[in-house]
This record gives structure tokens, sequence and C-alpha cells, in this order.
């Protein structure tokens, strides 16, 4: 008898992990908030520098103060004030970020740097672009330097990819594997931050990355080397949500290309990414 009690004290709190592990983040409807005047809204965040990113207990960047801005054209536009909160537990796994959000409903919004894609568009709701995304090949700085792609395995030779799993970087990984490096290894981590660790600590790798971890290691005086041959351009960043969520309206209303050049915006961009940033995103829009 005490046994079997044991055991069902035991499986009790396990089911009850289980359940937590797995539940759905929801929030209140825009329809809904224009009818009360208040939206309740979840914030889920995947660590990303400048983005979002957990600095002194608080979840700081880009995205947050997107987020803060939002909040403001609700409450001037719409009459709507906004109570939020920050959920952490996907912090360090961005693949389980983005299952989180699809799962979830309603007034849930993803925060970190996550592409819009034509295929999470099948599965997501997403803001207009608020940034573009400038993809880097980085290694360790002893590696040689990569000027042309098509040399990637003979330069590399004997070199493996590491990346994260469900991620944008980690297609054109698998690109340039079938283009250029088909005995190409590719290992795969749970974080970005994972991935900057590899190349900074080992020269057996080399990664695609955001332009974001480029700035943040060199800033940090971290071994680490651009390949001009792995630039790429054509990637857009969005705050992601629900598919069934309807507030995609009020932020296609809020995030517009008025906004994104505004001396707000921008005074965001330079707090959070840094004035190399700014020029390096100048550069793109001229191009």
């Amino acid at each position: 008898m005490k046994k079997l009690l044991f055991n069902s004290f035991f499986m009790v709190p396990m089911f009850f992990i289980g359940f937590v592990s797995s539940a759905q983040y929801t929030g209140d409807s825009f329809a809904k908030a224009k009818q009360t005047k208040t939206a309740n809204l979840t914030y889920v965040y995947s660590e990303s520098p400048g983005f979002a990113a957990e600095i002194s207990g608080n979840v700081q960047g880009v995205c947050v103060d997107v987020m803060s801005d939002f909040e403001f054209y609700l409450l001037d536009n719409y009459g709507i004030t906004v109570n939020s909160k920050m959920e952490k537990a996907h912090a360090n796994n961005f693949t389980a970020y983005l299952n989180a959000v699809k799962k979830s409903s309603n007034g849930v919004f993803g925060l970190s740097n996550t592409t819009i894609t034509q295929k999470r568009k099948a599965e997501y709701n997403f803001s207009p672009p608020y940034i573009t995304n400038i993809g880097m090949m980085l290694s360790n700085s002893a590696l040689p330097t990569l000027n042309d792609m098509s040399k990637i395995a003979d330069v590399f030779a004997g070199k493996k990819a590491v990346t994260v799993k469900g991620s944008t970087n980690e297609d054109q990984i698998l690109k340039i594997k079938s283009k250029y490096y088909p005995s190409l290894t590719i290992e795969y981590v749970n974080s970005f931050d994972e991935v900057l660790a590899k190349i900074v600590n080992s020269t057996d790798y080399f990664t695609n990355i955001d332009f974001t971890y480029y700035l943040d290691a060199t800033k940090s005086k971290k071994p680490i080397k651009r390949h001009p041959a792995g630039d790429q351009t054509a990637e857009e960043f969005g705050i992601v949500m629900p598919k069934n969520s309807d507030w995609d309206k009020p932020f296609e209303e809020f995030l517009t290309e008025s906004y994104r050049t505004s001396p707000s915006y921008r005074k965001i961009i330079a707090e959070h990414l840094g004035r190399n940033a700014l020029q390096l995103l100048d550069a793109v829009v001229q191009e």
C-alpha cells in the first residue's frame, strides 16, 4: 500500500509537469480588445542578441521596444490598454519557441530574430517586416577566408557546419551542401548562442548566422571571421503570431515604412544593435 501510495504521489507531479510543458499560450483577440478596451497579451521569446535577450532579469531588445511602440499605437488609435506578460520557458530553444507560438491562440506574439518565409506564412501570421537581415558565413578567425562559394569544399575541407534545426540559416547550409559540398557534415544545437560558442572555441566548424551575432561577437572581441562569399541580404524579420490571430491587421497599420524610417525606430536600432548596424542596414536599403 505504501509503495502504491508513493507511486501515486510521484505520478501526479510528473503528469503536472508534462501538462505545463505542453500547455498552449493564449491572449485576447483584437476583436475582443476593441470591445473591452483592454488587451491581455502574451509575449514568447527566444534569446537573440539585440532583438530579445534577458539582461539583469528583464527581456530587452528591438522586438520588445517595437511591441512597446505598438502598445502605444493601440492606446492612441483604439483606446486599448495592453496588459502583457513575458514567457521565458523557450528562451534557449529556437525550435521549441516557434512550436510554442504555433500551438497558441489569439493574442500571442513571438519575439526573436524570426525570418518571414513563404513556408512559415502557411503556419503563422506575421507582422510586416521590422528589419532586413544580413545573413553571414562565420568561422573561427584561424580558418582561411572564403571568397568564392564554389571553392568551399576545398577551403573548408574536413570542417563541419553547425546550425539550429528548422531555421532559415539551416536552409542556407543545406543549399550549400547540395550545390557545393555534398559530403558536408551538419551538426545541430538548440540555439544560435550555442552555434557561436562552437565556432569561437573550435576551428572545426563554420556557420550561416544573422548579422547581429557578428556585431555582438566583434564588439566582444571574439575570434571570429566573416567570409564575404556567404553574405546574403534577402531575408526579413517579423513578429510572429499564431495562424488564428487577428492582430496582424492592426500591426499592418502600425508597422509601416514610415515607422521604419522614423527617428524613434532608428534610435531603437542604434540602442540595441549599435551604430554599425544602422550603417549596414542603410547600405542594404541603398543597394
